[in-house]
């Protein structure tokens, strides 16, 4: 992938000022607000920028903008032009490329190998199922790719979650209203979902923000609430009885454990899927948040947190929470 000539945020390889729980190694701090982060499969870390609307790739404690404003287009042979506005959700599918969920320009795009970028779908402000650009999103928020090549979507202003087949067919998957409830397709209902991901059967686990909660999607559309409730609050435990405020980042293990940035309560969970028991591994003191968190074929974790030391300079650092046994 060709590296733009963009210069990157200001960063610093050395350990944050805040104390870290054990097995969790601070890889490198920056300045900016952080979005997305995904893992490629040369365990490569990906970051995407909202504020910029660039996709940094961290390079020997460095961030190196791979994705930016200086270069937008698709194929030279075709007249679109498609510009990332303000990235967020990143992913990586099996044949690399990287599936970017951009709410600003209501889009789903990718990111080929060599650094074109192209329209997935979308690209207006609505709500329609269709093929590529004939469908709408409103406010996608993250995506996620599955061993087939299916993107997954957290439509998040539109209270569901989406799935584009490899050709850019859009459908719903699940979600209707702005509502909490377990069922099928539009009986299952969602408050403003933020972030998913699916696993290698093709569950995808979503974390419903507005309704504090993790929720489970089955290839065939039934919804299940794996932990949490609304209204939310702060404590472990199991199934309805765990605590979250207003998750925003998710990510499966490859044992089924699943991950959550549980941004209100600055920390990381940890919840086994068998049980439904909930562990806070990570806890933040001061103005930082787990945004969003992407999990290795390791077992290890990626963590981008952001951090508001100066409302004016707001601040990001990358953790990896190691392997668990």
């Amino acid at each position: 992938m060709t590296i733009l000539s963009d210069a990157p945020p200001t960063t610093n390889s050395t350990s944050p000022s805040f104390d870290l729980a054990p097995g969790a190694e601070a890889q490198l701090s920056f300045s900016g607000r952080p979005g997305g982060v995904a893992i490629a499969s040369d365990g490569t870390v990906w970051i995407s920028g909202p504020l910029g609307g660039t996709i940094w790739q961290v390079q020997d404690g460095q961030m190196i903008p791979m994705v930016g404003p200086s270069r937008s287009g698709d194929d030279p042979a075709s007249a679109q032009t498609v510009r990332l506005l303000a990235p967020s959700g990143i992913a990586f599918g099996p044949d690399g490329t990287l599936y970017v969920a951009d709410p600003s320009g209501q889009q789903v795009c990718a990111v080929t190998p060599d650094g074109l970028i192209r329209l997935v779908a979308g690209g207006a402000n609505g709500y329609r199922d269709g093929l590529g650009e004939n469908a709408q999103f409103r406010y996608p928020s993250d995506v996620a790719a599955d061993a087939n090549g299916t993107v997954y979507v957290a439509d998040t202003g539109n209270d569901r979650i989406r799935r584009i087949t490899p050709d850019g067919n859009v459908t719903t998957l699940a979600g209707s209203i702005y509502d909490f409830g377990d069922g099928r397709g539009p009986h299952g209902r969602f408050r403003r979902p933020g972030a998913l991901d699916v696993d290698a059967d093709g569950i995808c686990y979503v974390a419903d923000t507005g309704n504090n909660a993790v929720r489970v999607i089955t290839p065939d559309g039934d919804v299940a609430t794996l932990v949490g409730s609304p209204p939310g609050g702060d404590h472990d435990g199991t199934s309805a009885d765990v605590g979250l405020r207003w998750p925003t980042g998710i990510a499966v293990g490859p044992r089924g454990d699943v991950w959550v940035a549980d941004h209100g309560n600055s920390a990381v969970r940890h919840i086994d899927v068998g049980t439904g028991a909930s562990e806070t591994v990570l806890r933040f003191d001061g103005p930082r948040w787990p945004v969003s968190l992407a999990g290795s074929d390791d077992r290890s974790v990626a963590v981008v947190v952001a951090e508001l030391p100066d409302v004016h300079a707001p601040q990001g650092t990358l953790l990896v929470i190691g392997g668990r046994p």
